[in-house]
């Protein structure tokens, strides 16, 4: 289900600082795509939805970086 309004969503680590940017803007009754690189915390990933209303939100693991 595309957003019920206008606004953003930003993921960013769970018990992490939520980040001044936003990794997608969203607008009424457009489904918008976007690819983002965010870290995980505790297994976990934060999104915030600034006000858009309601909004479905699908994530998938893509790759993962390791410390040497």
């Amino acid at each position: 289900m595309p957003a019920t309004g206008p606004g953003f969503l930003t993921a960013y680590a769970f018990g992490g600082t939520l980040p001044a940017a936003s990794s997608l803007n969203t607008l009424p009754g457009i489904t918008v795509p976007n690819h983002v690189t965010t870290p995980v915390g505790s297994g976990k990933v934060n999104v915030l939805n600034s006000w858009g209303g309601s909004n479905h939100v699908i994530t998938d693991l893509l790759g993962y970086f390791t410390n040497p």
